[in-house]
């Protein structure tokens, strides 16, 4: 899609329609879509729920990662190489001690400041699929 893209709603209600670029609608998808697996779980999740909080159709969902399992694995492929990033970081100390201490110190950093990411990693993933 070119430019923003203006979605009808799915009722009559009237609600605000948010003028987004693909990109930034996508941005906009995985963060929803990370709270809800977060809070519910793959299988407990649904796409109309993660479109109604975006204020979208189901469609727009399904344009963007083709269903519920393809936003699920861009979210946690996002998840790991962040989880990865950090611990890399954290190898760059200086002796085998202090490198062991940032690692650990990394992950529990992680633990605590990302705690959506860690209920999706630590969740159920698609049945079937292999994930991460």
């Amino acid at each position: 899609m070119n430019g923003g893209e203006v979605v009808p709603l799915p009722n009559s209600q009237e609600q605000t329609r948010i003028r987004m670029s693909g990109p930034e609608r996508r941005e906009q998808l995985i963060r929803i879509g990370r709270d809800v697996f977060a809070e519910r779980g793959f299988e407990a999740a649904s796409i109309e729920e993660i479109a109604e909080r975006a204020k979208i159709t189901k469609p727009l969902v399904y344009e963007h990662f083709g269903g519920k399992e393809g936003l699920h694995a861009v979210i946690i492929d996002r998840e790991v190489q962040d989880h990865v990033t950090r611990l890399r970081t954290s190898l760059e100390a200086t002796g085998p001690r202090a490198a062991l201490e940032q690692v650990v110190d990394a992950f529990l950093t992680y633990v605590e400041e990302e705690q959506d990411g860690v209920l999706v990693l630590a969740r159920d993933a698609p049945s079937g699929h292999v994930v991460g």
